[in-house]
């Protein structure tokens, strides 16, 4: 078995299972075969991997197995575990019996990454957008970024692809989950950034908060007093529950504390500097998306990025794909996605977001949310909902009597269809589901672009 009491350093002549066999898991086995051990790909479900991976997987000697897993995964030093997969599954609970070690994929990541220089993003709400803007931000400046962890690339190929790099500064900007964080032991960011609190993934946590709350805060876990901590300030919970280690970064809006960026209005302010941002200049919109910026650009200012530079980058930003995404107009009617909104607290800011009539499209799988927590923001600012997926019916019974609702059962095409004969000049179509995807797409990347493809191919049909 490996010990984890100290850092480990090299995987050879080691025994390692990967449970999991979609992108973090694939990533983590291929890592896991260069540095020197010997590795099983396991998935109880059927997967089809792509045929890139298949060959990649094989040229490193990789056995697979999927549709179940098999005896074999007992017979390992260390067991990768997929974010995915939760902590009561039978074959965890199999493994833990057996006092194999369990690691999260980033933990094994972390192992084997070339330098210090980590900035980790998590929270409720934002992690994606703040993610995807400081890696614009570091683009250009004297470090190099490698940008992933929960969104695009694995932490596992980031580190694979640094390889390649001789740059002398580079730096991983990574977005984590709450499930990521759950088997961290070692992983150890420079700079840590929870954005927000709030209800989510309740099935995954037992319906507690003090749960939920408790995973998040292990991207705090290893940090001492050379790190730092940057904080929601104006959430109650994470104010009420700071890390003692570390050097503590506030990043709020409205409550009194000596911050690095402040802002109104108007502008973004440096504290340290006479210089500011305009906010009519930027692509991003609402008060949720200010809350991004400020965290961004105090983990920013922490690296000595220059704000010439920052400036630069924050103008030539555009929006982020399925967060608050304009596709196009129709017949003068907006269409937008924001297919990453996968909780009730995500879509409560997209529609504070806008001051034009919104026809929302809700639904798909259920996180046990509460949705009649979006009652007031669909009170101020929708004129119709349409349903769609396993949680259609849960939705209806509490929302029912609110605004206008409209069933489109399993279909994406009946839903827009539905949205579009309702709509009027000036109106929003918005896709912002307030739940996973798997009733009906393998992840919200896809059930996004299936929104905007029909779209388009509506808009492209009227023109010919």
């Amino acid at each position: 078995m490996i010990d984890l009491k100290t850092k480990p350093t090299t995987l050879k002549n080691l025994r390692v299972t990967v449970l999991g066999a979609k992108r973090s898991g694939i990533g983590a086995a291929i890592l896991a075969a260069r540095c020197g051990a010997t590795v099983l790909l396991s998935d109880a479900a059927t997967v089809e991997i792509n045929s890139q991976y298949i060959t990649e997987l094989q040229q490193n000697n990789i056995q697979i197995e999927t549709s179940g897993h098999t005896d074999r995964v007992f017979d390992s030093d260390l067991i990768v575990l997929s974010p995915g997969i939760p902590n009561d599954a039978p074959i965890v609970e199999a493994i833990s019996r057996r006092n194999i070690p369990i690691v999260a994929e980033v933990e094994m990541a972390y192992w084997f990454c070339p330098t210090n220089e980590i900035i980790a993003v998590t929270g409720s709400n934002g992690k994606t957008t703040t993610t995807t803007l400081l890696f614009e931000i570091f683009k250009g400046s004297s470090y190099e970024p490698f940008c992933g962890g929960n969104i695009g690339t694995a932490f596992s190929n980031l580190i694979v692809d640094s390889e390649r790099s001789s740059h002398p500064h580079k730096i991983f900007i990574l977005e984590l989950s709450s499930f990521q964080l759950e088997r961290i032991v070692h992983f150890h960011p420079k700079i840590s950034i929870i954005l927000n609190i709030t209800p989510d993934h309740m099935d995954r946590y037992e319906h507690s908060m003090a749960f939920y709350l408790a995973a998040k805060l292990r991207i705090t876990l290893n940090q001492t007093q050379t790190d730092y901590y940057i904080y929601n300030d104006d959430n109650a919970l994470l104010v009420a529950n700071l890390p003692t280690r570390c050097n503590l970064i506030p990043a709020g809006l409205y409550s009194e504390s000596d911050k690095i960026i402040t802002a109104d209005a108007s502008k973004i302010f440096f504290t340290d500097s006479k210089q500011y941002i305009e906010r009519d200049r930027l692509a991003l919109l609402g008060e949720h998306n200010l809350y991004n910026l400020i965290a961004a650009l105090s983990a920013a200012r922490l690296c000595n990025i220059s704000i010439d530079h920052l400036q630069t980058a924050l103008y030539n930003f555009k929006s982020i794909e399925h967060r608050l995404e304009f596709v196009t107009t129709i017949d003068g009617v907006d269409y937008y996605n924001d297919s990453k909104a996968t909780n009730v607290d995500s879509v409560n800011y997209a529609l504070k977001s806008f001051t034009r009539p919104v026809i929302v499209i809700l639904g798909g799988k259920d996180k046990d949310s509460d949705f009649t927590l979006l009652i007031p923001p669909i009170r101020a600012h929708v004129k119709a909902v349409i349903l769609i997926g396993k949680a259609a019916e849960k939705i209806r019974r509490m929302l029912e009597g609110i605004v206008p609702l409209h069933e489109a059962g399993y279909s994406m095409p009946a839903a827009i269809k539905i949205a579009r004969d309702l709509a009027e000049p000036g109106d929003v179509i918005l896709l912002s589901p307030a739940c996973a995807s798997f009733d009906m797409f393998n992840d919200y990347e896809q059930r996004g672009r299936v929104f905007k493809e029909i779209v388009m191919t509506m808009q492209k049909d009227q023109q010919s």
